[in-house]
């Protein structure tokens, strides 16, 4: 194991820890009962509005690989695209280190339809930057357009700041489209990858994606809130943006508690037992049932490749 392989490890086993602490003092006074029994209480219609929604985010993530397939010039059909990205998606949801547990998917389903590693490689790429490429225009135009968000815990952004802040995340991604345009889909060396660049009007299809995965995401636990108002909606956003970026920076596993803390520090005028409920039910809904159903999927398609492998080798004899 490498130096940096440890250093990541303990990295990421300290913000855990500091995570528990974190989520043990906000959950103060907390009555698990009373969770259990908040839990039982969410409304049927939002526990289907909220499966419902975590289809539509999981339909767009697919998009993610159809577009990284497009760019690396590869014609996969949709359903193999689709179990690739599914599988890949829910399992670095779930245990983190996406480029190990999600790339580990990715190839396991490519490589049996004739995608080398390197195109695997770009697919992670691009898919990851559409997701930050949506995550950083939301972010942005949050801090613009809500410049008086409340502060996560005890500490507030000055409004003039969190403005500042969102102008100039804006203008980085305004530059960003506007190199694309130049570069005009050329190829640039990564490393040892040679990563071919998307043009400037699939940035905007890697914006949208971004984007609608994003705000599907956000929906799945907004429904279930113990008082699902619209008006705190861009607050919740704004707090599942921090929650899910923090967690994808530390590689914490389906961001366990360090999501909860982030959540829980950003909605303090959400009743804390509710919301907790609603924390819990929402890991059930977007994590945990889809990882099952995603591991039998991976699975079959494993078992049905060894049967497959076999029964051309019986042939050739």
């Amino acid at each position: 194991m490498s130096l940096r392989t440890i250093l990541v490890v303990a990295a990421t086993v300290g913000v855990l820890v500091v995570s528990g602490f974190a989520l043990r003092h906000l959950l103060t006074g907390i009555v698990w009962a009373d969770v259990v029994t908040a839990v039982h209480a969410i409304p049927k219609p939002a526990l289907i509005g909220s499966a419902i929604l975590a289809c539509i985010s999981y339909f767009i993530l697919t998009g993610f690989d159809v577009l990284a397939l497009r760019l690396v010039g590869r014609r996969i059909p949709y359903r193999v695209t689709a179990l690739a990205a599914f599988t890949s998606y829910i399992f670095s949801h779930n245990l983190g280190f996406a480029a190990l547990t999600g790339g580990a998917a990715r190839y396991r389903i490519y490589g049996r339809h004739g995608v080398p590693l390197g195109d695997v490689g770009q697919i992670m790429i691009v898919a990851g930057v559409t997701f930050w490429l949506g995550a950083f225009l939301l972010l942005g135009l949050a801090f613009v357009v809500l410049p008086d968000l409340p502060a996560i815990g005890d500490r507030a952004v000055p409004p003039a700041l969190q403005t500042w802040a969102g102008l100039a995340t804006l203008a980085l991604l305004a530059g960003y489209m506007v190199a694309l345009a130049f570069l005009d889909g050329r190829s640039v060396r990564l490393w040892r990858w040679e990563v071919r660049l998307p043009t400037w009007r699939m940035a905007v299809a890697q914006f949208a994606l971004g984007t609608l995965d994003l705000l599907a995401a956000t929906a799945v636990l907004f429904v279930l809130l113990p008082t699902p108002d619209l008006a705190l909606y861009p607050t919740v956003l704004v707090g599942y943006l921090l929650a899910i970026i923090s967690s994808l920076l530390i590689h914490a596993p389906g961001g366990l508690g360090v999501f909860e803390v982030v959540m829980i520090a950003a909605l303090p005028q959400v009743d804390r037992t509710g919301l907790v409920a609603a924390l819990l039910t929402f890991r059930l809904i977007y994590y945990l049932i889809p990882l099952l159903i995603g591991a039998v999927l991976f699975v079959a398609h494993e078992l049905l490749a060894l049967r497959s492998a076999r029964t051309r080798q019986k042939l050739s004899k």
